[in-house]
């Protein structure tokens, strides 16, 4: 598989210079030639920082935090971004992103998101949801928490990168490597595509992407 251009970046958003001179602080991904960023919720006077190395300059405990900040944020996304070459065939600079935004503010993943749900299922045992059903969905977050572990090398995903082919795999998965039969098959996977119905509902998948889902 061909490998594709990857760069990690920071740089101050001179632009937004707040009132005490302090200006936010970036992060640029670019995977051939496309790039985007996002904040990196910190801030840093402009005289404390070398353009040339990507650093905050001095010997301050705030210095130190920023530059460790850093170096921990550009690890996590290579990590990510390998992840991601490993199992997809085209990496874009706007899907390490949304992973790694994902994974480090736990705010849009699969299995957070089954977590939450199920959570709010088990109140509803005995009054509008059987114990059946609740464990059929219990039973659903196990499979995909072994699937990503198994096929996609990882511990969670994005719900933005919950695609057709994720859907595909995942049959696939429950049927051969779990060997369900077709009736099991089938009513894991209406859980498991009333979950992501439900995260389109919620905003974190877009529809356009997933219409034939719905």
């Amino acid at each position: 598989m061909k490998r594709s251009t990857f760069r990690v970046l920071f740089f101050l958003k001179r632009d937004k210079e707040k009132a005490n001179g302090n200006v936010p602080l970036f992060c640029r991904i670019t995977v051939d030639g496309q790039e985007v960023r996002f904040g990196m919720k910190r801030e840093i006077h402009p005289k404390y920082w070398d353009v040339k190395s990507g650093k905050a300059t001095g010997r301050s405990d705030e210095a130190a935090e920023i530059n460790t900040l850093m170096d921990n944020t550009k690890s996590a996304i290579f990590k990510v971004y390998s992840e991601l070459q490993e199992r997809d065939n085209c990496v874009t600079a706007e899907k390490v992103k949304n992973t790694f935004l994902g994974n480090s503010r736990g705010q849009s993943m699969l299995l957070s998101f089954f977590d939450e749900l199920n959570t709010k299922k088990k109140a509803l045992v005995g009054k509008t949801l059987s114990p059946l059903t609740y464990d059929r969905h219990c039973t659903v977050r196990r499979h995909v928490a072994e699937f990503l572990e198994k096929d996609y090398n990882l511990s969670d995903i994005a719900l933005k990168d919950i695609d057709h082919k994720f859907l595909f795999d995942f049959e696939s998965f429950m049927l051969v490597t779990r060997g369900c039969n077709e009736n099991s098959s089938a009513k894991y996977m209406h859980i498991f595509k009333h979950t992501v119905v439900t995260a389109i509902k919620f905003g974190w998948i877009s529809l356009s992407n997933n219409r034939a889902i719905c």
